[in-house]
């Protein structure tokens, strides 16, 4: 539990609309009760507002501003923070299908590509001789989640998956390195990641398969910390809706989960007199509210009740 005088605070990402589902008009939610009792105490404290060409989601931005994270939006050590690495340069490599059509590429979902580990296993050990030649060590964390660390990726500016998701790739969401040199060699290194990535056996079984092959690496989260930063105890998340849902029930059904397990605890510590925020983050905003005190505020609050219909359409 957060100390005393540290509030809890649960952020949501809901950047995931159903497909087919026009942005203005989202899917009408069921009854939510927790979520309906806290928001009867609560008000809005502060509207983060991200641009379109941001590197970071509001989610993400958020998120870093919470924990503490130095670092301006696609600066921020995310794999330094994340495995409590001090001093050394991390990044997250994140094995990845980029879709190829006429007139733009996209990035498919890692859901879709799907991976496995015995298949990230061996994908990593077939790339990681390249990148040893580049002064860059490789771990694997998870199927879809690799640990690099080096020199080569200090001050490096990268645009997150979750960012690159939302929209088609450009030259503006690939990684920006501080000096041309630099940027020279990770254009080259990655130029020489996708054509040995198009010679693995694993690929050729995935496509054989009629499964997307992995044919590129994503680089996220690059940076180093020059000093520890503990994550903050109160700080909670949920990403469950991050993943677009295969369809407007799953969509629904992943509401009430959230209300039923994450927002209930939330609404217990409220009532139990604990200091509690809760932050909406949607595409273009993070919307911030915060637990009212006092009589005139909680009057107020009944007269003006805050809707999460109106909060969503912020978003």
């Amino acid at each position: 539990m957060p100390a005393p005088h540290e509030p809890l605070h649960l952020r949501i990402a809901d950047t995931a609309l159903p497909p087919g589902t026009p942005a203005p008009s989202l899917p009408e939610l069921p009854p939510l009760p927790n979520l309906q009792a806290l928001l009867a105490r609560m008000r809005l404290q502060t509207t983060l507002e991200v641009d379109e060409d941001s590197p970071d989601t509001p989610f993400e931005q958020a998120l870093a501003r919470a924990h503490g994270l130095p670092g301006a939006p696609g600066h921020v050590a995310w794999a330094a923070f994340e495995t409590g690495t001090v001093g050394t340069p991390c990044a997250w490599l994140r094995p990845c299908h980029w879709q190829v059509g006429m007139d733009q590429v996209s990035l498919l979902e890692p859901s879709e590509l799907a991976l496995g580990e015995a298949e990230s296993r061996a994908l990593l050990a077939a790339l990681q001789p390249l990148l040893q030649d580049d002064g860059l060590t490789l771990r694997y964390l998870a199927p879809d989640r690799w640990l690099a660390q080096g020199e080569l990726l200090r001050g490096l500016g990268t645009a997150s998956m979750a960012r690159a998701l939302q929209q088609p790739l450009t030259r503006e969401l690939l990684t920006v390195a501080p000096d041309p040199a630099q940027g020279a060699r990770l254009r080259r290194l990655q130029g020489e990641l996708e054509m040995l990535l198009y010679l693995q056996p694993v690929n050729d079984a995935r496509e054989a398969a009629r499964r997307y092959p992995v044919n590129a690496v994503w680089i996220e989260g690059a940076g180093a910390l020059d000093a520890p930063v503990p994550p903050r105890p109160g700080v909670r998340t949920d990403t469950r809706l991050q993943t677009p849902p295969a369809s407007t029930a799953d969509y629904l059904r992943a509401w009430q989960a959230i209300d039923a397990e994450a927002l209930a605890p939330l609404l217990a510590a409220q009532r139990n007199g604990a200091q509690v925020e809760l932050t909406l983050c949607g595409a273009r905003r993070a919307l911030t509210l915060t637990t009212v005190r006092g009589l005139l505020p909680g009057f107020m609050n009944k007269i003006h009740p805050l809707r999460l219909s109106h909060l969503r359409n912020q978003l």
